[in-house]
């Protein structure tokens, strides 16, 4: 884990050592990190209830219309605004976030104001998750081996929530989610095999 600074290849920190290549990139839906980051729909339904709630106790409690147009004016741009500024940072959010996986690792480039990379080798990953959403949209978790260092502050928004013991890093709005859960499928059976391989390469030259 480091700071961001100089990329080469976008999303990454540096360039990839000899036998290392991206096999995929993508950035998040923001929409999906408006919804369930952000949570844009819950403050919206939040504001209009709240909103709602007060007109018909104004109108109850006899105010003029003037008064109640007045109110429900200053109440409705301030629900917007705040809306509006969760939507600007989802938008932001997604932008600034670059998934990488190679042959090798995960990566993931996230940060507004402090971008910061994140390194997670697939060989240190004990399992993976896949959660399809309703927009077509999928989340897939990646569980570290235990004792991997992982930390939740770094890695926020890009990680499974209350999950502080074993953190796990978390890939939102993935397009096409079963196709890169199948690519992750087949990475890590190839270097499965590649480590079974050199394994019995060391065991006959022991021999």
């Amino acid at each position: 884990m480091n700071e961001y600074g100089y990329e080469p290849i976008a999303g990454l920190p540096g360039d990839l050592p000899e036998g290392e290549h991206v096999l995929w990139q993508t950035s998040p839906s923001w929409e999906s990190m408006a919804k369930r980051v952000f949570q844009v729909y819950t403050a919206s339904l939040y504001f209009l209830v709240l909103i709602a709630g007060h007109a018909i106790y104004r109108i109850m409690d006899g105010a003029p219309v003037s008064v109640l147009t007045g109110t429900l004016a200053w109440q409705g741009a301030l629900a917007l605004t705040v809306i509006g500024i969760l939507a600007f940072m989802a938008k932001l959010y997604a932008d600034s976030t670059i998934y990488t996986i190679t042959n090798r690792r995960l990566v993931i480039r996230s940060g507004v104001a402090l971008p910061m990379i994140v390194n997670l080798p697939l060989t240190k990953v004990e399992s993976a998750g896949l959660r399809r959403l309703r927009d077509g949209t999928g989340d897939i978790t990646f569980l570290p081996l235990e004792g991997t260092k992982v930390y939740w502050l770094m890695l926020w928004p890009h990680v499974r929530p209350f999950n502080f013991r074993r953190v796990q890093p978390l890939l939102r709005g993935i397009q096409d989610p079963d196709s890169v859960a199948r690519l992750l499928v087949n990475v890590i059976e190839e270097m499965r095999e590649t480590s079974n391989d050199e394994l019995e390469a060391t065991e006959i030259a022991a021999v």
